[in-house]
């Protein structure tokens, strides 16, 4: 239950952030041109970079290699703030590594959902 509302909460971040001027709109189907679905982009993300279907036209899409170097620049960012966040607080340990854990799978979340829109993908060749 607490997950589910996480969830639609990063969703209406990535609302709001959709409608500044400075978004990158998401890439259109290169066959039926209608614009790819970001939560089945962020779901075969996270699912390990399995391979995805445009909703319309079913056509079968992967990530490219650049898509994987700018997800794990997306965790590493989010591992360096937990732990900057658990280096300079005055709490104790077990306190310090759950902080870490949350705010690092929140930055996780939350980065990757963001940077969906700068993904680029080719179609499956299987």
């Amino acid at each position: 239950m607490i997950l589910l509302s996480f969830i639609r909460g990063v969703y209406k971040l990535c609302a709001i952030y959709r409608n500044q001027k400075y978004y990158r709109k998401m890439e259109k189907c290169k066959k039926c041109k209608t614009t790819l679905s970001s939560k089945s982009i962020f779901k075969s993300l996270w699912k390990g970079y399995k391979n995805f279907s445009c909703a319309n036209c079913q056509t079968q899409y992967e990530f490219n290699p650049k898509d994987r170097l700018i997800v794990g620049i997306v965790i590493g960012i989010s591992t360096f703030l937990s732990s900057f966040a658990m280096n300079y607080s005055e709490l104790e340990i077990v306190s310090k590594l759950t902080l870490g854990l949350f705010l690092m799978a929140f930055s996780c979340i939350v980065l990757s959902a963001l940077s969906i829109s700068f993904l680029t993908f080719q179609l499956n060749k299987k």
